[in-house]
């Protein structure tokens, strides 16, 4: 009996411990753990063969980072296309909805996301995919209940945007009017501006209701306002306003390629003003304003941006009025003072230096016979700064004023490549008086060389986008080869028109470099 129970014993004891080693065994065996997906998509395009309404030609997109650009030319709806990609992924969604690689039909028009899933939830990875149609540039729509005839009034109106490069497709309401002096009033080719009723993002650009279309009738090369835009930045003026090339329809009809772009107006995001602070503007056109005001030394006449004399904001001597007068002749008895060089006692005292030596560049640069001159008082007791720049139209040796102004124009441009513009006029002329300023020119300008790659390349990616737009605007509007307004150079082709500017800025950049080095050797 004894016997039988060791042996027994012996027997489960083994088999125990054959049991415990199987499960040390398990216990030990490595555990797979699965890595996450590598979520990525490494082609995109719209295949012809899937996509009749391409017309033969495959659309293929180019990816960075997490944005997917496809540019379907001449194609007049994206709303139903079929797209043929490849990648790292277990599926994949457009806007919420399950897609299959060349059997999908879906529509690209509006905002889109493309969501990569991995095997987990967490796992994903989102691209926006922007599908550029038409001519490749943003359309903006305004319909109006009657023809825009006025400057001044608005209408109310709906506007649409649509194939812009964010995806940022939409229809608000608003109003519209007029925009420009004589340009508005003289001109077929008009300017418009748009107030949306809540703000929103256009064509990527920061939220705002106001906005600008520029007509660009003149320029016939589309780009100096582009240009003009491009040198602010460079020069580092405080703001520059955004802006890209659209095509523009009202009431339903093709207007032409316009310059969507910022308004000048106080703002967080554009002109930081104070309550108690003003922006001025030096206006030829003064009199067709509401308000103004006439300095005693220089005798310029000053329009009100902030406060508004429209909205009743300012009215002529109340404390605003008297305060900004008085400030402006304050300081421009020191600019011509004897003593206008003195730190504490001259000019320096009221004016924001920088910002007159970025803004004297960009002009200078461009060669603008006729810019806004915009001045900014922050806040009172700050000092008086010069931005932004704005108005690029008689700039790049395309126009030039003869002796009596624009009423007696010469027949060829007075001022070339070669000569300068603004050393002796406004403000500049006491300021170019003192080594001070002229020093400070020069070393601006010596930072700013450095940044004038940056201005090519904004310019010819704006050229590369209005390449299609344009050949319908001088199909509306038939201006090549032929003179407009005080517009002295003209060409028979856009590429001619853009030669021209280009070289003139060119020959011009060689110029000024010479020309402020030898003004600060001299100054010193």
């Amino acid at each position: 009996m004894t016997r039988k129970f060791t042996f027994w014993t012996i027997a489960v004891a083994v088999l125990a411990l054959c049991f415990a080693g199987c499960r040390q065994e398990e216990d030990d065996s490595p555990t797979y753990v699965r890595q996450p997906m590598d979520l990525k998509i490494t082609s995109f395009s719209f295949l012809a063969s899937d996509n009749v309404i391409l017309g033969g030609n495959d659309a293929v997109a180019t990816i960075w980072n997490d944005v997917i650009r496809v540019d379907c030319p001449k194609v007049t709806s994206v709303a139903s296309l079929v797209p043929t990609f490849s990648g790292s992924y277990k599926e994949i969604f457009l806007n919420g909805k399950p897609l299959e690689s060349g059997k999908t039909v879906a529509d690209w028009s509006n905002a889109n996301e493309l969501v990569l899933q991995g095997y987990t939830s967490e796992e994903r990875r989102t691209y926006k995919v922007q599908v550029r149609y038409l001519n490749l540039v943003p359309r903006i729509s305004i319909t109006t209940p009657s023809e825009i005839t006025s400057r001044t009034d608005y209408l109310p109106a709906t506007i649409t945007v649509s194939n812009s490069a964010d995806g940022n497709n939409f229809t608000a309401t608003g109003k519209a009017r007029g925009r420009g002096n004589a340009t508005f009033l003289s001109y077929p080719k008009k300017s418009y501006r748009f107030k949306l009723d809540e703000a929103a993002s256009v064509c990527g650009f920061p939220k705002n209701r106001d906005w600008v279309l520029l007509a660009e009738y003149f320029d016939k090369s589309l780009m100096r306002t582009t240009y003009m835009n491009a040198l602010g930045r460079a020069a580092g003026c405080e703001w520059t306003p955004q802006s890209t090339h659209v095509d523009m329809y009202l009431n339903g009809k093709y207007n032409g390629t316009y310059l969507l772009i910022e308004q000048v107006e106080k703002a967080k995001h554009k002109i930081a003003i104070e309550d108690d602070g003003f922006m001025i503007e030096d206006d030829n056109y003064y009199s067709w304003e509401p308000l103004y005001f006439t300095t005693s030394t220089y005798g310029r006449p000053y329009t009100f941006k902030y406060p508004s004399a429209g909205d009743g904001d300012i009215v002529k001597h109340d404390a605003n009025y008297d305060y900004i007068k008085n400030f402006m002749n304050t300081m421009e008895a020191a600019l011509r003072s004897s003593s206008f060089k003195d730190p504490e006692k001259g000019y320096r005292k009221y004016l924001d230096v920088p910002s007159f030596v970025s803004w004297y560049l960009v002009m200078e640069l461009l060669g603008d016979h006729d810019p806004n001159f915009f001045y900014v008082l922050p806040t009172r007791g700050a000092k008086l700064k010069m931005f932004p720049v704005w108005d690029a139209e008689w700039t790049l040796g395309l126009a030039s004023a003869g002796p009596n102004g624009w009423q007696n124009y010469p027949e060829k441009p007075i001022y070339t490549e070669t000569s300068e513009m603004y050393r002796t006029r406004r403000y500049f002329d006491m300021l170019f008086k003192d080594p001070y300023f002229v020093e400070q020119v020069y070393l601006a300008w010596k930072e700013m060389k450095g940044n004038l790659n940056q201005v090519r390349s904004e310019v010819a990616q704006e050229v590369e986008l209005t390449e299609l737009s344009q050949e319908d605007n001088f199909k509306k509007w038939d201006i090549l080869g032929r003179p407009i307004s005080v517009g002295l150079v003209f060409f028979d082709t856009w590429k001619e028109e853009l030669r021209y500017a280009s070289d003139w800025f060119e020959k011009r950049i060689v110029w000024f470099d010479s020309y402020i080095t030898d003004l600060y050797n001299k100054s010193r």
